[in-house]
């Protein structure tokens, strides 16, 4: 009977993986503005809407009052360029392109799983109608949520 056991758990362990549901890693942004005190984490009151230029993906699509966001990484690509379009109660719409570049690493959990893509941020940069500066915090993008940038913003109102 042990042996049988020994078998059973050999076999079901080899069948169970512990694959990620899913393997998209995703970048955090939080937004901020400089103070005389120092840096504040805001909320964005305009409705934001942020697109991948070079595709038709929309990643958000009129997000309001958020301190800060989650977006896909493009798997292949070593630069990202994302618009950041911001409209405002009075239906005025000011846009940022923020332009990412990075290292692609690929990730394996196992030989069973699908593979990851894993990012090392080498440089980000922005236009500057809203955006008044953007800086890397953590330039490690994987599974762990981090905040990966701040965007520090001008004054939206």
């Amino acid at each position: 009977y042990l042996l049988m056991g020994i078998v059973t758990v050999a076999i079901i362990s080899c069948d169970s993986n512990n694959c990620p549901l899913n393997n998209v890693v995703y970048s955090t942004y939080g937004f901020y503005v400089n103070t005389a005190d120092g840096e504040t984490k805001v909320s964005v009151m305009d409705s934001l809407t942020v697109l991948a230029t070079g595709t038709d993906s929309i990643l958000i699509n009129r997000m309001y009052e958020m301190s800060s966001i989650e977006l896909p990484v493009s798997y292949t690509s070593g630069t990202d360029t994302l618009i950041f379009r911001f409209t405002n109660k009075k239906n005025e719409v000011r846009e940022d392109s923020v332009f990412i570049n990075k290292e692609n690493i690929p990730h394996y959990e196992s030989p069973d799983c699908p593979a990851s893509m894993f990012h090392y941020i080498t440089g980000i940069r922005s236009t500057h109608t809203l955006i008044e500066n953007i800086t890397v915090v953590n330039p490690n993008i994987n599974y762990n949520a981090t905040e990966n940038f701040k965007i520090y913003l001008y004054n939206l109102h």
